[in-house]
């Protein structure tokens, strides 16, 4: 059975594509064949894909690697239900996962979309692509206690969910909190937890 990391998180601004780049080049360092499956995404050019390509040299045909638009699936769902929608996008990653020994799911981004609680889309969907997740948190501009709370709320909501969370990510914290924060969510949490300091040239990853 393939095995995937959907990497997802619990709103925007948390530098994700930072992580998403650090998943790749591990399953690319383990496997010979990552694919790439984004359930759904915007209208208009997908830099992070474009530069997944670019980088590994990916030979995926790209009309594979996305379920639906945002705007295909609020209708879908409006008119169907979730269940159907979900349906869809499961059917669609399995598609892309009989084809590659590993798929790197990209979860939804919470940035002008249609629907209310992504979090439970998000986790739905990595449990029925049978995927572990990588739940992230932004951290900028944010104190150290604040940051723990929503790092351990995250792990509790996917947790609480029926996610199997593979480990927490909370990105783009003030490095002089870094290790304070490292510390403390290794005595508060049951799985492995990555403090990543905030880092402006690396919140936008290019070619």
């Amino acid at each position: 059975m393939t095995r995937s990391v959907y990497v997802t998180g619990i709103d925007r601004g948390d530098g994700r594509q930072v992580v998403e780049l650090g998943v790749m080049e591990l399953l690319t360092r383990q496997v010979d064949r990552v694919g790439v499956f984004r359930p759904l995404v915007h209208d208009g050019p997908d830099r992070l894909f474009e530069l997944l390509r670019a980088r590994y040299r990916l030979s995926q045909d790209p009309a594979t690697v996305y379920g639906m638009d945002y705007q295909e699936a609020s209708l879908l769902q409006a008119e169907q239900g979730v269940d159907e929608l979900v349906s869809a996008l499961v059917d669609r990653f399995h598609l892309v996962a009989r084809d590659y020994d590993v798929v790197l799911v990209l979860g939804t981004d919470y940035a002008d979309t249609q629907f209310p609680d992504e979090l439970s889309l998000n986790a739905r969907l990595a449990n029925e692509f049978g995927a572990s997740v990588l739940p992230v948190v932004g951290g900028r501009r944010q104190s150290a206690e604040s940051v723990l709370a929503e790092t351990h709320n995250a792990f509790r909501a996917y947790d609480g969910l029926g996610c199997d969370v593979l480990a927490m990510v909370t990105n783009r914290v003030a490095r002089e909190d870094r290790d304070e924060i490292a510390e403390r969510l290794a005595h508060r949490l049951p799985v492995p937890c990555w403090v990543v300091p905030d880092e402006p040239a690396l919140s936008a990853p290019t070619v």
